[in-house]
């Protein structure tokens, strides 16, 4: 895995489905990546009300009961968070922006970001106090890292928010932030990032010779997007530039696309049927 994808304006996916389907039927293995919130669960005002969404539930089952398909579910959510709202057997749950990693055979967990565990509690304390009577402010402790997420917080103070979390960080020296959708995620200062744990789980985890396809909708999704060229990236959401090659709109247009991804990957049994002729 070489190259780096540049920021560019993604295409229509469903514009361009003709030229993807042969790459997708020709291709052995299918290595799925998806992010969860705002991908395959709608976003709701409050995090812990997220739920996945039950079209996108039945079409993964499928998918990865299939031995031609390794699906990963790639989030800045911890594990533990993902599994219990997931709830899908056969699947890889990247959490915490890829510092954990579990499968049915497999847990990782970023050792730099481990040590700051303790140090990441502190911080979490500060934010809680700096922050304190901000109505509808919630403070998510994921063990590794921390969410601030200010989607139910008035408008007026968003930007306050985002200044005295940045700024609190910033005296830890340990820690840094970076901005998604209505939250300011909090994370360890390591080289460690979704784009990191897709490719520790292509190395380590799925065959190499498998199309990775990865679909995300927010700003650490991009790191994702980057470190795959050769395979097909999809930006859920908005059409700004991206380094993702296609866009769809919504979660609605994910449940469509998996299904048409099912249905274009033929069966491993119906394709070697193919083959010998019958």
């Amino acid at each position: 895995m070489t190259g780096t994808a540049q920021l560019h304006q993604p295409v229509e996916l469903f514009d361009d489905l003709k030229h993807l389907e042969p790459r997708v039927a020709s291709s052995a293995q299918i290595a799925l990546f998806l992010d969860f919130d705002g991908t395959i669960s709608t976003i709701v005002p409050s995090p812990g009300d997220a739920t996945l969404d039950p079209e996108i539930r039945s079409t993964l089952t499928r998918l990865a009961a299939r031995r031609e398909f390794n699906v990963s579910i790639v989030s800045g959510r911890a594990v533990a968070d993902l599994q219990k709202r997931a709830g899908l057997a056969n699947v890889i749950y990247a959490g915490n922006h890829g510092l954990e990693i579990e499968g049915t055979s497999t847990r990782f967990r970023e050792p730099h970001a481990e040590a700051f565990r303790p140090e990441l509690r502190s911080l979490a304390l500060q934010l809680k106090l700096a922050l304190s009577d901000t109505e509808g402010l919630e403070i998510e402790d994921k063990c590794l890292s921390l969410s601030v997420h200010f989607r139910r917080v008035n408008e007026a103070l968003h930007d306050w928010v985002r200044s005295v979390t940045f700024s609190t960080v910033a005296r830890s020296r340990s820690f840094t932030c970076s901005e998604g959708k209505m939250v300011v995620e909090v994370k360890p200062q390591v080289d460690w990032n979704k784009g990191h744990a897709v490719k520790w789980i292509l190395r380590e985890i799925v065959p190499y010779s498998a199309l990775p396809i990865y679909l995300g909708d927010d700003l650490t999704d991009e790191d994702a997007f980057g470190v795959i060229p050769q395979g097909i990236t999809i930006k859920v959401g908005d059409a700004a530039d991206s380094r993702a090659q296609y866009l769809v709109p919504n979660v609605r247009a994910v449940e469509q696309f998996l299904q048409w991804l099912d249905l274009s990957k033929p069966h491993a049994s119906i394709a070697n049927s193919q083959r010998a002729g019958r």
